[in-house]
């Protein structure tokens, strides 16, 4: 059995020869971004449904995620990935991975539920393919970003910040005005030719957007709560990039990656407007907004 999606222009495969059962899958948010079958995916993984994990030889630690859910270690034949259940902390999956993250061998744990036995594929999105996309990703110098994105009047309007922020009420109220919400808790962003196009992702928020679409990005703000009304300010380059950087999910593990990523950043902060943004929670923000659909300089170092 083969799953394909396609994720801000990225092809994932997962491959699993003996045609178990897939279970729980696809979850509603992934519909959108499932593919046919066709030219060679940026992500390839051979999928084991194994009753026990094979023992991969490692050598040292690279990367120990919180409390332990997954670790990335290094080997003489690419990298090794490990995965916990959060529930049980046991190992629910492990990978070999090619030191590019393009093709991975993957083993999961047969499930069982209702009576069937197969394999959970977001056993393996959560944490290992997530891991190796936004790997590949940064090498290529494209950016994910907890934030709402979303298109309206041909204009691509990015909100970043901290959980409670307001990304999704934000979201919420545009989207009752009409506008295409393309995510409102991930935003994938890359360069290509020279601009800056904002792409929807299957991992949502509160408002369970998830649009396989992209735009132009034309305006970017850094949410916060405001007071008595809504406010907004321009910000240093300097300020916007210490912003997205505590937004971004950085592949720490990678230093090529992160050089790749800071270059985005540099030239983001540069080419966008970018703004500071305390809104209150009321429908009338979206032509607080759009009011300021020309563009802002951006504030001096």
């Amino acid at each position: 059995m083969r799953i394909d999606l396609q994720i801000g222009g990225y092809r994932v495969r997962l491959d699993e020869s003996e045609n178990h059962p897939q279970l729980a899958w696809p979850l509603r948010p992934f519909d959108s971004f499932l593919a046919q079958p066709g030219s060679q995916p940026d992500l390839d993984v051979t999928v084991t449904v194994a009753p026990h994990l094979p023992p991969l030889t490692k050598g040292p630690l690279r990367f120990d995620a919180a409390h332990g859910l997954w670790k990335l270690f290094e080997s003489d034949a690419g990298l090794v990935i490990e995965s916990m259940s959060p529930n049980t902390h046991q190992p629910r999956a492990s990978a070999l991975v090619s030191a590019d993250y393009r093709t991975v061998s993957a083993w999961v744990l047969p499930e069982f539920q209702m009576g069937q036995v197969g394999w959970c594929p977001m056993h393996l999105f959560n944490p290992l393919i997530e891991v190796c996309l936004l790997s590949r990703m940064a090498r290529d110098g494209t950016i994910l970003l907890h934030a709402a994105g979303l298109s309206s009047h041909k204009q691509g309007y990015l909100f970043t910040g901290a959980s409670g922020a307001g990304k999704s009420t934000i979201a919420d109220f545009f989207a009752e005005r009409g506008a295409h919400i393309l995510s409102d808790e991930r935003i994938i962003i890359r360069n290509i030719a020279g601009r800056f196009i904002i792409h929807g992702t299957p991992w949502v928020g509160s408002g369970n957007y998830a649009a396989n679409d992209c735009s132009p990005l034309t305006h970017l703000y850094c949410i916060s709560h405001g007071t008595g009304a809504h406010a907004s300010a321009p910000m240093s380059p300097r300020a916007v990039t210490q912003e997205l950087l505590r937004q971004s999910f950085l592949p720490l593990w990678d230093r090529e990656g992160l050089d790749r990523t800071m270059g985005l950043l540099s030239d983001l902060v540069q080419q966008i407007d970018c703004r500071a943004l305390a809104p209150l929670k009321s429908p009338d923000i979206v032509d607080f907004i759009l009011a300021q659909g020309h563009p802002h300089p951006v504030g001096s170092l």
